[in-house]
């Protein structure tokens, strides 16, 4: 699918999105703002030292949500999402982002620990510097949260994603399966785990990548326009993720977040693995209108 037929259909949805959200008379509306400074130590996605690359990032992102309907125990919010994440040494990977989202959240009771219920679903277009990384993406999600006690809270779901890109390479597809614990060890600090394991499509970028993998792939190999000299090729692999963090709440409308994660890929018809370390910091604020 090309630049203009991309942008094209997500304009369209972008503006069924918008009107459907401003056609509802008194709906509570609220910005959410992100920026993230981040560093990467294996952007390739690499197996051999020699093909790893390394990069750092900065990102600006802004939420807008619409809450069509709010219930005693359930609300609809409609969101529009716009992102920007800047690469510093590959600038290929630069990337713009434009989303639009559902959520349905709704609680199966009102006592204390009783669970809840969220399902999302998101639509957007990622425009890359690198062209064969252009992308129409499709997200689903069900989550499952409760309150355990009055310091820890624990959430679990699954995901689902596909991805259609410029290149073949790119056109990925994967199902997931996330558990998060939060622990408030004081007022206002809060620090938390996450596991997520993930089986489907990943890319992994190498100069010279050996036969096997070639077979493996099957076929679905290119020279990369971002890692020069490296090709770059999809395989059905299981990922695991690590993630540790700590969010510091300045107030009801901002906080400061610190995260560090951990991936390993294990590809499923060859003997190749890789892994990864993803550091963020981020600052968060809401702007309730």
């Amino acid at each position: 699918m090309n630049r203009h037929h991309r942008w094209l259909k997500t304009l369209v949805f972008v503006v069924v999105f918008s009107s459907a959200s401003t056609a509802v008379a008194g709906s509570d509306m609220f910005i959410d703002m992100e920026t993230t400074l981040g560093a990467d130590d294996n952007v390739t996605r690499a197996t051999e030292n020699i093909d790893i690359e390394h990069d750092s990032f900065f990102t600006l992102a802004g939420t807008g949500g619409y809450q069509l309907i709010e219930g005693r125990s359930s609300s609809l919010t409609a969101k529009l999402h716009l992102e920007a994440n800047k690469f510093f040494r590959f600038d290929g990977l630069s990337n713009v982002v434009v989303a639009g989202k559902l959520n349905y959240t709704f609680s199966s009771g009102s006592h204390f620990g009783a669970p809840w219920f969220a399902f999302d679903l998101d639509y957007g277009v990622a425009e890359f510097e690198s062209f064969l990384r252009d992308s129409n993406i499709f997200r689903a999600t069900a989550t499952m949260g409760m309150q355990i006690d009055d310091a820890t809270s624990m959430r679990l779901g699954f995901a689902f994603k596909d991805r259609d890109a410029e290149s073949k390479v790119f056109d990925t597809q994967d199902a997931s399966f996330f558990i998060n614990l939060d622990w408030a060890v004081a007022k206002k600090h809060i620090i938390y785990a996450t596991y997520k394991i993930q089986q489907g499509d990943t890319f992994s970028s190498a100069s010279d990548p050996p036969l096997e993998v070639i077979d493996a792939s099957d076929g679905n190999i290119v020279d990369d326009d971002v890692f020069e000299g490296k090709r770059t090729y999809k395989l059905d692999a299981t990922i695991q993720f690590i993630t540790l963090g700590y969010n510091a709440i300045r107030n009801l409308h901002s906080s400061f977040d610190f995260s560090a994660r951990y991936l390993e890929s294990d590809a499923s018809d060859v003997d190749l693995t890789y892994s990864g370390l993803t550091l963020r910091a981020t600052y968060f604020h809401r702007f309730n209108l």
